[in-house]
């Protein structure tokens, strides 16, 4: 261990900058809240409680899986320190395990120092990476988890012992769980043992079914206990309405924040999509048809980049969910790094002349300098969002000083179970106050806004700062209901609504 320290200091020192940047970012409001992050929050507070994998508003946690709640619920149980106020630390630890990790495999790829410092440089001042880690997100830990998968893997077939198999096949089982989209790492891991030339065809068998028995495991008992209760895998889902072409060009916006010039490339991000993902897969195939090894950290990245980017742009087109963005891309971001530095150093080994080599060289310092420039610009701006009010989300000082849930919180009686309460951000609601209240539903869930439409009464606690355009409108509630004010403040209004006769 003090070997491996003595040989990545620049790795460590990397690491510390990377912790003391979150803790900056977060200095202000602490970190980040979304509504996803109630649901994992609350269903850690479940756990703890004794209650089960149950979220907020008293239902079961259906839409996302156990992983990063367990996690969570383990850090909260181990320290005893309230998870809000000790996020920043853990994330900021991670996202430092992350840049060391990093550190530590390019210098066994035997890159050079200043490849390997350039690395460092783009990792630690990621935007991209930056959105994920100031967040209370699970792409926070599941893009370590990638990383200690490629890590791992590497390992396994330095030798293909089953021991290592079987460690590889963990770290799988637990990143599957974490988020659903690790399914595109037991695809990758069962590709890249099929393809391995350096095993028998029956060995090969063998091990991808085991991995993939093992790899699959938690997430196959966690859909199971979902169907069991809700005759669903992972709850209602809605068809894609977004094209595949459409899709291309959200993937190929991501991938131009990932570039030097992105601005320019903006008008092009169509193409740049199409372009990566091709050139991608080009190469894959064009590795398997020469039966060269997909054994190395930077040719395991590259896989996993390859299956993952065809997995988003495949879901993002059948099924219905946030568009493909940064953070959605965020787990690939080094394993992409990963596979265009590899490929830079390659172009270099092939040129024959010295000079040419010198030139190659300069142009992508160049480039990466440039891209160094434009992230440490961009982490600026974001700062000086958040310095003063704190990180978008229910965190934010607006949501902290907000009127209506400041009541809320000194008249128990709402929450006397007698009268449903409804909310267009229950979720800040549950932050703030640890009640439980329904969330006014989405308007393409048929069932659920048919049930809504069937309560005679409720408390409707409407925020006019919450813009959430998918839940349905005031307008629309008023329809159906009798809605009388009895408290009105300056983010909100509290009803009493009547089903209307």
């Amino acid at each position: 261990m003090f070997l491996l320290i003595r040989q990545n200091l620049d790795s460590l020192v990397a690491a510390i900058i990377g912790f003391i940047l979150i803790q900056i970012f977060t200095r202000h409001g602490g970190i980040g809240v979304s509504p996803d992050s109630i649901h994992y929050l609350s269903t850690a507070n479940a756990l703890n409680e004794g209650r089960g994998f149950y979220q907020f508003d008293n239902q079961p946690l259906i839409m996302f899986p156990f992983g990063f709640p367990s996690f969570l619920a383990i850090t909260h149980w181990i320290f005893q320190m309230d998870l809000l106020k000790s996020m920043p630390i853990i994330n900021g630890c991670i996202f430092a395990a992350l840049i060391f990790l990093s550190g530590c495999m390019v210098e066994i790829t035997n890159a050079t120092k200043w490849l390997k410092w350039i690395m460092l440089a783009l990792i630690t001042t990621s935007p991209t990476l930056m959105e994920i880690y100031i967040m209370l997100w699970s792409e926070a830990l599941f893009t370590l988890e990638v990383l200690i998968f490629v890590w791992l893997s590497g390992n396994y077939f330095k030798n293909n012992s089953l021991k290592n198999l079987i460690i590889f096949a963990i770290i799988t089982a637990i990143a599957f769980d974490t988020r659903f989209a690790g399914v595109s790492l037991v695809a990758t891991g069962v590709l890249l043992i099929l393809l391995s030339n350096e095993m028998k065809w029956s060995t090969r068998l063998k091990h991808s079914v085991l991995f993939g028995i093992i790899g699959c495991s938690l997430a196959v008992l966690n859909l199971f206990r979902n169907y069991n209760i809700t005759n669903t895998l992972t709850g209602i889902r809605q068809k894609g309405v977004t094209t595949l072409g459409a899709n291309i060009s959200h993937y190929g916006s991501v991938i131009t924040t990932w570039l030097p010039f992105s601005k320019q490339l903006e008008g092009y991000a169509f193409y740049v999509g199409l372009f990566f993902i091709v050139g991608v897969l080009a190469i894959f195939i064009y590795r398997i048809y020469k039966k060269i090894e997909h054994n190395s950290f930077e040719k395991i990245a590259a896989t996993f980049t390859l299956v993952y980017s065809i997995f988003m742009l495949v879901t993002a087109t059948l099924s219905r969910y946030e568009t493909i963005n940064s953070r959605l891309l965020a787990p690939f971001f080094v394993a992409c790094l990963f596979t265009l530095s590899f490929y830079a150093v390659s172009w270099i080994s092939i040129i024959p002349k010295k000079g040419n080599s010198i030139a190659v060289r300069l142009i992508i310092a160049s480039f990466s300098f440039l891209l160094l420039i434009q992230f440490i610009q961009k982490d600026i701006d974001v700062y000086n969002e958040v310095k003063q009010g704190g990180i978008g989300g229910y965190t934010e000082d607006d949501w902290k000083e907000s009127e209506m849930i400041s009541y809320l919180m000194t008249r128990p009686n709402y929450f006397n179970g007698v009268v449903p309460i409804y909310s267009n951000a229950s979720h800040a609601i549950y932050l703030y106050s640890k009640k439980a209240v329904k969330i006014v539903p989405e308007r393409v869930h048929d069932l659920k806004v048919a049930s809504f439409y069937k309560e005679p009464e409720m408390y409707l606690v409407w925020f006019t700062s919450e813009d959430n355009k998918d839940v349905l409108s005031k307008e629309e509630v008023s329809a159906h209901f009798n809605m009388k004010e009895i408290a009105t403040f300056k983010d909100g209004s509290i009803f009493v609504a009547n089903l209307k006769r």
